[in-house]
């Protein structure tokens, strides 16, 4: 029987060629793969499952699934060279697809208009996500504060989680509960709201650029016009924990 590992270590040699620090919770690699053509291929070309609300996230359009150790192998060279303390059973990876689909959203944060997390720190570990971009153009991703704040804390969450609720009440309120809100609805909405959440950056990333990030970050991603369902915006997300505590010594340079 044949499988897809030789294909897979041939292709997709991770290189990591050089790190630049935004901030402390935010990191650029250059050069991530090796060869990113042949990189790209093997991760693109995979099967894609649609998103649903089943899934009960806000994710648009598809993905393709991969065995965790696919994601441990791609962080390994990170992770060494900069003396990071990973779980190392936490390891998570996905390629999604998403393009811009104007005519339904599924919550707040998937109208691409406003910020979500994806966790807090737990028990002194903080999950990390990296982007890797698998386009042939930059991709970007949002980042926001709330109350000047860049991160949720574990004391902040409930009053997050609050105001999130809140505010999708408002907005089907506001549209008389109908049934399809587009993002441009939710574009008007908001506007027409005091918000306590801020645009602060937003930060391009090359082909074969990754961008690593802390999920307690408000972020959200940059769904451009450009991209659409034939046209998807393609990264490859790596979800993996860490002790929560700044690495020392990254190489930089």
């Amino acid at each position: 029987m044949n499988s897809l590992n030789d294909l897979y270590n041939k292709s997709c040699k991770p290189k990591c060629g050089s790190y630049k620090q935004i901030s402390s919770h935010i990191t650029l690699i250059d050069n991530f793969f090796e060869d990113f053509e042949t990189a790209r291929d093997f991760f693109i070309n995979r099967e894609k499952w649609e998103c649903i609300p089943y899934q009960e996230h806000s994710k648009p359009g598809y993905e393709s699934l991969f065995p965790k150790w696919i994601g441990k192998s791609l962080m390994e060279k990170y992770v060494l060279n900069n003396k990071i303390s990973d779980d190392m059973n936490s390891y998570t990876i996905a390629c999604n697809f998403f393009y811009n689909n104007s005519n339904h959203v599924w919550s707040l944060s998937n109208s691409n208009y406003f910020p979500h997390i994806d966790g807090t720190e737990r028990y002194n570990t903080l999950g990390q996500i990296c982007l890797i971009n698998l386009n042939k153009v930059p991709v970007s991703t949002k980042f926001y504060t709330y109350k000047n704040k860049e991160y949720c804390t574990n004391e902040m969450l409930d009053e997050w989680d609050n105001c999130v609720e809140k505010l999708e009440t408002k907005l089907k309120e506001y549209y008389n509960y109908k049934n399809n809100i587009t993002s441009d609805e939710t574009k008007l909405f908001l506007n027409t709201q005091n918000l306590d959440t801020k645009l602060i950056k937003t930060l391009e990333y090359k082909p074969n650029q990754a961008i690593i990030y802390s999920e307690n970050l408000f972020h959200s991603p940059n769904v451009t016009q450009e991209f659409t369902e034939e046209n998807p915006r393609c990264l490859l997300r790596i979800n993996f924990y860490i002790k929560s505590i700044k690495p020392k010594n990254i190489n930089y340079g």
